[in-house]
């Protein structure tokens, strides 16, 4: 299969955020957290960016960045279960560096707990040049 160039990603990128539809039920699951929340107001910022950015590149490449027990405390903030309201994976998956490292790994739960260190499991793969 020959190698993606970085037009034909973008454009897949893009078909794929274009295709994203947040129903209106999660903004309804957002209000009624921050009404019930007390307490920091940056561990409640980071479940909401958790809930969209998993719902754009599913809850796979999300159990990469975050730790079991911070997906545990998100979902618990929000009354969600990340599993049951986001894609497993999609066209934007790859958009995870760590993601796509673990898909290289012979077990990817060996990397979701952690027993295998992935580098940059934290940072999106960009492009040479961000249009601005």
């Amino acid at each position: 299969m020959p190698k993606e160039s970085k037009k034909e990603r973008r454009e897949r990128w893009q078909a794929a955020l274009d295709a994203i539809e947040f129903p209106q039920n999660h903004l309804s699951t957002v209000k009624e957290a921050f009404h019930k929340y007390s307490g920091d107001f940056t561990v409640l910022e980071s479940a909401v960016g958790a809930f969209f950015l998993g719902m754009m590149i599913g809850w796979r490449p999300l159990v990469i960045i975050h730790s079991p027990k911070t997906i545990k405390r998100y979902e618990t903030i929000l009354n969600v279960n990340f599993k049951e309201l986001m894609p497993e994976s999609n066209n934007l998956s790859d958009r995870s560096n760590g993601y796509e490292l673990a898909l290289s790994l012979d077990n990817f739960w060996s990397a979701v707990t952690g027993n295998t260190s992935i580098e940059g499991r934290k940072t999106a793969i960009g492009l040479d040049s961000q249009e601005v």
